[in-house]
């Protein structure tokens, strides 16, 4: 699986229902009911990590599908594992 790292404008807050991501070039907000899958780094981490958390492959599958989408809006850069 790719590791996901947040973008320099973007900034992620754990919630309860999982992610609410901010973009500071547009100000916008986006949603991600993800529960305890995605994991926000922390926000003094330089490199700022996605943790990601699956229990099988379907749920694996689910969980890149909403980091892809992300990584569409400019959220998050995707590196394949070295």
């Amino acid at each position: 699986m790719k590791t996901y790292h947040l973008s320099p404008w973007a900034r992620a807050r754990q919630e309860r229902f999982g992610l609410l991501f901010y973009d500071t070039r547009s100000t916008t907000m986006t949603f991600v009911r993800s529960g305890d899958r995605l994991v926000a780094p922390p926000f003094d981490d330089r490199a700022r990590p996605l943790r990601v958390v699956t229990r099988s492959p379907a749920e694996e599958l689910r969980v890149t599908r909403v980091l892809d989408g992300l990584e569409a809006k400019g959220l998050v850069v995707a590196a394949e594992p070295e």
